[in-house]
């Protein structure tokens, strides 16, 4: 049995709180070889953690050691010795404890979100939000940026100086406001810089001034709600903890005190915040994988500074282990616990853990934490597992999206890696909230202009017309007056969108209710009612008229309507069997979700069926995921067109949506990688399908409600999707 010296009611000594309270680890966090491999053996053998485990909490003055790990999809977890050192209570993985500064991963995320949603800047002023609040002694808080708070750069003094640390021995259940924190840190020097408590508490109240809502709030709906972290809490100054806890203690120089009933009020968002090694895990699995914040901010989290406790991101901290390996996290220590969080830069593998006590801990924190860790830098994962890694990170990713209430559902498919695959979320309809099913049916919009650009090139291919031809000489008298001159418009320029041509559509027509009947001649004389938008050649406008006339010219020169020759040409081909003209039909074929369309008021309203004889060779196919990755696949992997023909297609001019081409378009991604394909919204639906030039990585997006969020949706999965 462990020998432990308890003594209750004692005074503890300033150095020891010092040492332990709210303050920064002497070792790291960080990046362990982002490639990796998990094997089957390692997923379940944890033999060699347990044993590190049980070492710790067999330990002098270390009660007992809570564990978790999450590998990929494998979650363990593990406890060793006692909750209560008097009672001999045995130690439980699932017990709760007070995380101490690991609140400020949270309280950080929250921040960039903000910023990331533009509601801020992280180099806006502190003097900005907090007028006045930092002014003074040495102080400007025009000078001192949200950024310098997250990573400890502000120069702003730690509120828990030696005065308040000793008071905090006498009276350890006290309650301190906010006010009373950073007027105590105002009324030091600023420092050159160090971790400091004061600036998490900055960092709260700005929150609530950009928000309306206070910080515990914020961190409520922002992450633990999405999250579904059960057990993760802001106490406020509650001295309690959860019934499923064990005692927390104080290494007093040999002597544990016990510092169960403590009052976190001096903590405040720097470290007031309950949770579970679970919790935690699922916490740093979603922040560290990308799930919380975009792109842009994920970068900005891990962007260190050099401070004397290590490198600091925002909120997060990236030191070296005593063996080189690196992870990223944060240790949280507060009288009672010594916990960390964190784990591989990829969220990949992370872990939890606490020792419920303060004082003498570290030592045996980072022996687990090696022991956990040993090895990762070294080891690439395998074109396999790189492929299902990323099908996971995905998946994730669009289940987040499906959490916005103007995204009702997302189906998304297609073909990488050589397989084909498909996925959905969210759901179909919003009354009844029916899942929503990767095999559905819905309108696809104007991605159907690429399959009758598709067939005008095979057509081209076939000498039967030319791309420089007239639409004149394929339709005399049918685009002139009014301006329009159809000798001076070529086909070329009804496919790229340079016609100049103006739309039959109207914004009347995008928040209407009900449709009428319209013939193909009725939607060209609604265009050519309109005058030019300019002359032929000379700029770019989208103009569903422009793919109406296509379809005319189609069927002029086959003597078949041009939905016959797509049937003809590719989907029987293909053996496209789910996907169909819907004519004049207000029924959507098969399975299919509710369609979503957004009024002026920016509300959704069914709109799933209506007649859509509106849409034309402009947007009027049904189709599947499966269906649209068959042809996109077939189509920029050259089965469709030949190398002429499909480097015809792929000439593109400069447009809004990057450089387009004839039916298709080609977009840049930030990283410099591209790929080609065509946006479709339409009444109840938005889409977006294509891929890489060779066919070989496809991706087919919808969204079964239309406005501009699901447009950035479809977008944002195409980027994560083509990014890598």
């Amino acid at each position: 049995m462990k020998p432990f010296h308890m003594h209750k009611g004692a005074s503890l000594t300033l150095s020891a709180l010092l040492i332990g309270t709210l303050v920064l680890p002497t070792y790291g966090c960080a990046e362990a070889g982002v490639n990796q491999t998990i094997t089957q053996q390692q997923k379940t053998d944890h033999t060699k953690t347990k044993e590190a485990i049980d070492k710790a909490a067999a330990s002098e003055n270390i009660p007992g050691v809570i564990f978790a790990v999450k590998k990929g999809t494998d979650f363990w977890s593990y406890a060793s010795g006692e909750a209560n050192v008097e009672s001999k209570k045995p130690m439980e993985a699932d017990y709760s404890f007070r995380i101490g500064s690991i609140t400020k991963s949270f309280v950080g995320v929250v921040a960039m979100q903000l910023a990331g949603e533009k509601k801020l800047s992280l180099d806006d002023s502190v003097e900005k939000w907090l007028p006045g609040v930092v002014q003074g002694n040495g102080y400007d808080g025009n000078k001192i940026t949200i950024r310098q708070l997250l990573n400890h750069t502000s120069g702003v003094a730690d509120y828990l100086d030696g005065e308040l640390k000793q008071s905090l021995l006498s009276n350890s259940t006290q309650t301190l406001t906010v006010e009373q924190l950073i007027s105590r840190a105002l009324k030091q020097k600023p420092t050159t810089g160090g971790y400091s408590n004061t600036n998490t508490v900055l960092m709260k109240l700005i929150i609530q001034k950009v928000t309306g809502e206070t910080y515990a709030e914020q961190i409520q709906k922002r992450i633990i709600e999405p999250l579904q972290l059960k057990d993760t809490q802001l106490p406020g100054g509650s001295t309690s903890l959860p019934e499923k806890s064990p005692n927390g203690y104080f290494n007093n120089a040999g002597t544990l005190m016990d510092m169960t009933d403590l009052n976190p009020s001096f903590a405040d968002a720097a470290g007031g915040m309950i949770s579970t090694a679970q919790d935690l895990t699922t916490f740093f699995s979603a922040l560290l994988g990308g799930k919380l914040l975009p792109p842009e901010m994920q970068k900005e989290m891990v962007t260190t500074v050099d401070t004397p406790h290590g490198k600091f991101g925002l909120g997060i901290q990236e030191v070296t282990l005593p063996n080189g390996t690196t992870i990223w996290g944060h240790q949280g220590g507060i009288p009672g616990f010594t916990n960390f969080a964190g784990g591989t830069k990829d969220g990949e593998h992370v872990i939890a853990m606490s020792i419920n006590v303060l004082e003498g801990a570290v030592p045996h924190m980072e022996n687990i934490q090696m022991t956990e860790f040993s090895g990762q830098a070294t080891q690439p994962s395998t074109p396999d597992q790189a492929a299902q890694k990323h099908r996971d990170e995905m998946k994730q990713f669009i289940d987040q999206e499906t959490k916005s209430e103007k995204i009702p559902g997302i189906v998304a498919a297609g073909l990488s890696d050589g397989e084909y695959w498909s996925y959905a979320a969210g759901v179909a309809n919003l009354e009844d909230k029916s899942p929503m099913e990767p095999n559905f049916t819905f309108r696809i919009g104007s991605v159907t202009k690429s399959f009758v650009a598709t067939v005008v090139l095979q057509l081209v291919q076939e000498k039967k017309l030319n791309l420089d031809d007239s639409v004149e000489k394929w339709l005399p008298g049918v685009v002139q007056g009014n301006g329009y001159d159809g000798n001076k418009i070529t086909i070329r320029q009804l496919l790229n969108q340079t016609s100049g041509i103006a739309s039959y559509t109207s914004v009347e027509m995008r928040h209407a209710t009900s449709f009428p009947q319209y013939t193909v001649d009725d939607l060209v004389r609604m265009g050519l009612a309109k005058p030019p938008v300019f002359q032929p050649g000379s700029g770019w406008d989208y103009s569903n008229t422009n793919t109406v006339l296509a379809g005319l010219i189609i069927q002029k020169v086959t003597g078949e309507t041009y939905d016959v020759q797509i049937k003809k040409r590719i989907l029987d081909p293909l053996q496209m069997t789910d996907t169909s003209f819907s004519g004049s039909n207000p029924k959507i074929p098969g399975q299919h979700a509710t369609g979503y369309n957004m009024d002026v008021s920016g509300n959704l309203y069914d709109f799933t069926e209506y007649n859509p004889s509106w849409a034309n060779a402009a947007g009027e196919m049904i189709s599947t995921g499966k269906d649209l990755t068959i042809f996109f696949s077939a189509l920029l992997g050259g089965k469709l067109l030949n190398g002429e023909m499909l480097k015809q297609m792929t000439t593109g001019v400069d447009s809004p949506f990057g450089k387009y081409g004839l039916g298709i378009y080609e977009v840049t991604l930030p990283n410099g990688k591209t790929y080609w394909g065509h946006g479709g919204g339409i009444h109840g639906f938005e889409n977006l399908a294509g891929g890489t030039l060779d066919g070989k990585h496809i991706l087919v997006t919808n969204i079964n409600a239309v406005g501009p969020e699901p447009v950035e949706v479809n977008m944002a999965i195409f980027e994560k999707e083509f990014s890598r």
